[in-house]
């Protein structure tokens, strides 16, 4: 017997479309999500303890480079980038190196002159920071001596260890711009100017390696923020005033 039309209805068809279409956009979101999973933030912490930035003339052409020394003798500046616990970020050639090209083929200077250090740890004893006019490059002819600022901070916790500007009158000239000492806990103990040249110097032990290469750090000294035993200065070591802390 047929029915009669009033007692026929859609709504569990309308029922049963609207069900499908939950199922499929449910499907749809999480098949979207497993194709592009949520970012997360780099996991890869960079750790320093103390970080050194050497600044001159954003648009000279003058080579410096940052040079530093360690408790253990270990030695970093251009030619051997790593050593140790000791990082040198960049050698900045002064403006020759800083043009860059972008994506559509054009450059583009970036006047910026600078130079960072980093001590990704902690090892007790004294540290050396000097500063090397390696080359005048095109501006040799117009000669003259530069400034060069040099700062020390400490990172953990967050603090100015020493700011300092010296003068780099001609091409090889060296500055010592400050030494300080470290305790175990890494707290900075004292500082002073006692002059010591060692840019250019092998390592102790053996020659300095590439850029690419790195020293290995030699055993750390005993005692609370004393110099490595048997560290005897440079020839031409001098003392710049009364050589105490500043």
């Amino acid at each position: 017997m047929d029915s009669k039309s009033q007692y026929k209805s859609s709504l569990a068809f309308t029922d049963l479309l609207f069900n499908v279409l939950i199922g499929f956009a449910f499907m749809f979101i999480v098949a979207f999500i497993l194709i592009n999973p949520v970012e997360k933030d780099a996991e890869i912490e960079a750790k320093a303890e103390f970080m050194i930035i050497m600044e001159w003339d954003d648009q000279s052409a003058y080579d410096i480079d940052l040079w530093m020394s360690d408790p253990v003798g270990n030695i970093v500046g251009f030619p051997n980038m790593h050593a140790g616990l000791l990082h040198l970020d960049k050698d900045d050639l002064g403006i020759s190196n800083d043009t860059v090209i972008l994506a559509d083929g054009t450059t583009k200077i970036i006047y910026l002159n600078r130079e960072v250090m980093t001590i990704r740890g902690i090892i007790p004893g004294e540290y050396i920071v000097n500063n090397h006019l390696y080359s005048m490059k095109a501006d040799a002819k117009k000669g003259g001596p530069i400034e060069v600022t040099t700062k020390v901070i400490k990172l953990n916790p967050y603090g100015e260890v020493h700011t300092g500007v010296v003068t780099l009158p001609l091409r090889g000239s060296e500055e010592t711009v400050i030494r300080f000492t470290v305790n175990p806990e890494g707290f900075v103990t004292s500082k002073n100017h006692r002059k010591k040249r060692f840019a250019g110097k092998l390592q102790q032990g053996g020659t300095m390696t590439s850029s690419a290469g790195s020293t290995p750090m030699q055993p750390p000294p005993t005692g609370e923020g004393e110099q490595i035993q048997g560290d005897e200065p440079a020839d031409d070591d001098e003392v710049h005033g009364s050589g105490g802390v500043r």
